[in-house]
C-alpha cells in the first residue's frame, strides 16, 4: 500500500478545509475534534508554518499542520521561562488528523518524518506540542518523533494537557545522575497529581509503558531543559 506525503501551499486552503470537515464528520463525537479557522490555516500555509497531506490512490486521507507562532499570544513557549528573544525559534506540532478508516497505517509518523526534515532551514530550535493524558497513543506517536512531556498545562478552555517538547536539531541532553534518588520514575497517566509534582521536581518524560489493566505509564528521567515550565 503506497502513501504519498505532499507539502501544501497557499493555494491549497480549500483542500485542508475540506479534509478537516471530512475528518470531523466521520467521528462518532465530532465535538472532540478541535478545528482550525481558515485564517489560521492560511497563515500556516504561507510563511507561518508548514502543512502536509497524505494521498492514497489520488485520495487525501490525512493532514498535518506545523505552526510558527513567533510573538503571537498563543506560543506554547509562554508556558515556560524560555526567553522571549527565542520565540522566533519556536515551532508547534499542531493539528494532525487521519480519516478513521485509514488509522493504523502510520500516517502520522510519515508526516512527522517529512515535517521534521523540512525544519532544517527555518532556524527552529525548540518544538512544542500538546496532547491529552487521556490519549496515550497520541503521546506515543509524538514520542516516536522525539517529543516528550515536560509539564502539565491547562489549554482550550481549561482542559489539562501534556506540554511536550523536542529540542531541534540537537538530541536530548543526557540524564543527570543523583545517587540519592532512583535513576528513573514511572508514573501512571491517570495520576495527574503525581505527574504534576514530578514535573515540578525536575523530571521529564522519556518513554511510555503499557501495562495491561494498569494502562499507560510515563517513564521519567531528570534531564536539563533550556527552560522551566510555569510562570516566569
Amino acid at each position: 500500500m503506497t502513501f504519498d506525503v505532499q507539502r501544501l501551499g497557499p493555494a491549497d486552503l480549500g483542500l485542508i478545509l475540506d479534509l478537516q470537515d471530512r475528518v470531523r464528520a466521520a467521528l462518532p463525537d465530532p465535538s472532540v475534534f478541535q478545528t482550525s479557522t481558515p485564517e489560521f490555516i492560511a497563515y500556516c500555509l504561507a510563511d507561518g508554518g508548514r502543512c502536509y497531506r497524505v494521498v492514497h490512490d489520488g485520495e487525501p486521507v490525512a493532514y498535518r499542520m506545523v505552526y510558527f507562532p513567533r510573538d503571537r499570544a498563543f506560543n506554547l513557549a509562554r508556558d515556560t521561562t524560555l526567553p522571549a528573544a527565542q520565540y522566533d525559534a519556536v515551532a508547534h506540532w499542531d493539528t494532525v488528523a487521519v480519516l478513521p478508516e485509514w488509522r493504523g497505517h502510520g500516517l502520522a509518523r510519515l508526516m512527522n518524518v517529512r515535517a521534521l526534515g523540512d525544519l532544517a532551514d527555518t532556524g527552529v530550535r525548540h518544538v512544542f506540542a500538546t496532547s491529552s493524558p487521556a490519549n496515550p497513543h497520541g503521546v506515543r506517536t509524538l514520542a516516536e518523533a522525539g517529543f516528550h512531556p515536560v509539564g502539565l498545562v491547562e489549554k482550550f478552555g481549561g482542559k489539562l494537557r501534556f506540554l511536550l517538547y523536542r529540542p531541534y536539531p540537537q538530541p536530548w541532553p543526557a540524564p543527570t545522575a543523583d545517587r540519592a534518588e532512583p535513576a528513573e520514575r514511572v508514573v501512571a497517566f491517570s495520576d495527574t497529581g503525581e505527574l504534576a509534582r514530578a514535573f515540578r521536581d525536575g523530571w521529564s518524560g522519556a518513554g511510555l509503558r503499557f501495562d495491561g489493566r494498569a494502562g499507560a505509564r510515563l517513564r521519567m528521567l531528570r534531564r536539563p531543559l533550556p527552560f522551566r515550565v510555569g510562570p516566569r
